[in-house]
C-alpha cells in the first residue's frame, strides 16, 4: 500500500492503536530436533575486516559442523534481548521473521530442511528435500555441486498486518535483507560464504515447508565453505 499524505494519518493511528506485544516466536513441538551448542563469545574479531573482505561466491559443499553452524544461526538470528529481540531490525519488534535450514550435504545434520527455533537454539526438521529436488525449485542455485546448506528466510504476514495493514509485507521484505546481510557476515568471519539467491519458486518452497497460506517466502540463500 503506498503511502501519501492524505493516506499517512490513518495508516499511523492504526499503529499507535495496535497492540505492540510480540507473539511467540515459532515453534514446531514434537519433531525431530538437534540442540546447537551455546554461544560463546569471541574476541578479536573484527567488523572492519569482514566488510572489506565479504564476496559473492560459489561455496563449497562440505557442510559447517555444529559450532559453526550454530554460532552462525544465533549471531545472525538469535535472540539477544527481552520479547525475543534480535540482531535484525524489526517493525515494532514483532520478530516476523522465520528461518528454515535446507541441508544439501547432510553429515552431522541429517538430510531435510530444518527449522531455526530461536527461542531455545535448536532446529527442528519440518520437511524431507534432496539437493535434486531444492536445486528445482531454486533454479537460480544453476550448479548442482555447490553449497551445503541453503538458508530459506520466510515472512509470517499474519503476524505483521494487524498493526501495519498489507504495508507489513514492505517491511517483512526489508527485514529479510537485514538477516541476508547478517547470514552473509557472519559466514564470512567464519570461513563461509553465503551467496543470496533470487530465483526461486516460492510456491513449491512453501508446500515443501507445509507453510501457512499467510507466509510468505521472501528470500534465499546459498551458503558453504570458501572454495580454494
Amino acid at each position: 500500500m503506498p503511502l501519501d499524505r492524505t493516506s499517512f494519518p490513518a495508516w499511523r493511528d492504526r499503529i499507535l492503536a495496535a497492540d505492540d506485544t510480540p507473539g511467540p516466536p515459532r515453534a514446531y513441538p514434537g519433531y525431530p530436533e538437534m540442540a546447537l551448542p551455546p554461544l560463546r563469545r569471541r574476541w578479536f574479531t573484527s567488523l572492519d575486516g569482514i566488510l572489506a573482505s565479504r564476496r559473492s561466491a560459489t561455496p563449497g559443499k562440505a557442510p559447517p559442523d555444529k559450532t559453526t553452524l550454530g554460532r552462525l544461526l544465533g549471531l545472525s538470528h538469535g535472540i539477544t534481548g527481552e520479547q525475543g529481540r534480535g540482531p535484525v531490525p524489526s517493525a515494532g519488534g514483532l520478530q516476523a521473521l522465520e528461518l528454515y535450514v535446507a541441508v544439501l550435504t547432510p553429515g552431522w545434520l541429517g538430510p531435510g530442511v530444518w527449522h531455526y527455533a530461536r527461542a531455545r537454539h535448536v532446529l527442528s526438521r519440518v520437511a524431507d528435500a534432496t539437493r535434486d529436488e531444492l536445486t528445482a525449485e531454486i533454479p537460480s542455485m544453476q550448479l548442482p555441486d555447490a553449497g551445503a546448506v541453503v538458508w530459506l528466510i520466510v515472512g509470517d504476514v499474519a503476524r505483521v498486518t494487524p498493526k501495519y495493514g498489507e504495508r507489513g509485507r514492505y517491511f517483512l521484505a526489508l527485514e529479510a535483507g537485514h538477516l541476508m546481510q547478517n547470514l552473509c557476515l557472519v559466514s564470512a568471519s567464519l570461513g563461509l560464504v553465503t551467496l543470496p539467491l533470487g530465483g526461486f519458486l516460492e510456491a513449491a518452497l512453501a508446500r515443501r515447508l507445509a507453510l501457512p497460506a499467510t507466509d510468505d517466502v521472501l528470500y534465499a540463500g546459498l551458503c558453504g565453505p570458501v572454495r580454494r
